[in-house]
């Protein structure tokens, strides 16, 4: 098969899912298919490995890239021929669609706590854009599959825009385990070395481009409560971090949070951490949970994320009912920096079979089963 990849962004230099489109145009070409990203920008160091059909966007504000992208990938589609087009971001004129960013209706419900800036929000012509997307690819005559990674958003698609059963498919993520493995623990000395931590200090990782939306501001509270005090608190990704360093500091604690920014090699970070700490409001499924895990670490989630099913509580991590639960989470971390070493080995070893079991090849082999599916309905219509 030719198949399209829709993806604003297709790079490693990111998580999520532009790390996931790399991962996905490379497991189908090891299964020989031909693949050809349609886009924004990629990685220059990608260009060698695949074919690349750039998409031009006008970058006043967000409003204008989603308008934009949405309406010169549309035109960019009608000059090729695929036999099946694949988003992994809003656009029109899609086969099937991979429900990576968060449904935006329910975000809106979510992030939003206040009835009346909710409302407000509603009207907002950020959010109506990709409301007006959600429904043109969701609502009848969208996609003809949507390819979810959580029960929770199945359950959403069918609540919010009557998607059919027949229209779901859940794949879950796979994680590179040649990348992320138990392996990096052996860094945990050297890498704590470099940023000056202590080698018998508990340490807790925080991973993200998006510090509000995944609940740093619950986790530096909930580390000035930790009765652990020596705890610190290591927050990767590159988001605009002046207001949690003010916060870390009226609470005391600025000197045990530290920032290191983005990092390439973020699996050496998470094989330094006792715990990888992400209370997120809602999003479809965190891959930096599964990469965490797969190094070994437990991690500690909020029960409203994709994804909350593969935490099994007290053997693989742990759940707190929201993103706003701050004495539960510092209850969470205080009882598992307690357990004996037997026991974190065994949480340890629980995370690495549980990632495991959850390949990239595996998941490309599923992908392109369902694309041969909706291939043969395309034929038969």
């Amino acid at each position: 098969m030719h198949i399209a990849i829709v993806r604003r962004h297709c790079t490693l230099k990111k998580g999520g899912a532009e790390r996931y489109c790399v991962n996905l145009f490379r497991g189908l070409q090891r299964l020989g298919h031909q693949v050809t990203i349609v886009g924004e920008a990629i990685d220059d160091e990608l260009k060698d490995e695949v074919a690349f059909v750039p998409v031009p966007v006008l970058r006043l504000n967000s409003w204008t890239r989603n308008k934009s992208f949405f309406v010169n990938t549309g035109l960019v589609l009608k000059k090729h021929r695929f036999d099946v087009v694949h988003g992994l971001s809003r656009v029109d004129g899609l086969d099937t669609f991979r429900l990576t960013e968060r449904l935006q209706k329910h975000w809106v419900n979510m992030y939003y706590r206040n009835p009346v800036t909710r409302w407000l929000q509603h009207w907002n012509p950020r959010h109506r854009v990709v409301f007006d997307l959600e429904q043109r690819i969701f609502g009848p005559g969208g996609v003809r599959r949507v390819i979810v990674q959580s029960r929770l958003d199945a359950r959403l698609l069918r609540e919010q825009f009557g998607v059919d059963d027949s229209r779901i498919c859940q794949i879950i993520n796979g994680v590179d385990t040649t990348i992320f493995h138990p392996g990096v623990r052996a860094e945990r000395t050297a890498v704590r070395a470099e940023w000056k931590i202590d080698a018998d200090v508990p340490l807790l990782a925080f991973a993200s481009m998006d510090f509000r939306g995944k609940g740093l501001d619950t986790v530096i509270e909930a580390l000035a409560r930790l009765k652990h005090t020596e705890t610190q608190l290591l927050v990767l990704g590159q988001g605009t971090a002046t207001r949690f360093i003010r916060k870390a500091r009226a609470l005391g604690i600025e000197r045990r949070v530290i920032f290191a920014g983005r990092q390439s090699a973020i699996q050496r970070f998470y094989g330094a951490a006792d715990l990888f700490v992400l209370p997120t409001i809602y999003e479809p499924f965190p891959n930096v949970n599964l990469e965490a895990m797969a190094c070994g670490t437990p991690v500690i989630t909020t029960a409203t994320a994709g994804g909350a099913e593969i935490i099994h509580e007290g053997a693989n991590g742990y759940l707190i009912p929201d993103a706003w639960a701050v004495d539960i989470l510092a209850e969470r971390i205080d009882a598992h920096l307690s357990l004996p070493s037997s026991r974190k080995q065994s949480m340890h070893d629980a995370c690495w079979d549980a990632a495991a079991r959850l390949r990239i090849v595996d998941n490309a082999q599923k992908v392109a089963a369902m694309f041969a599916e909706v291939l043969q309905e395309k034929h038969a219509a």
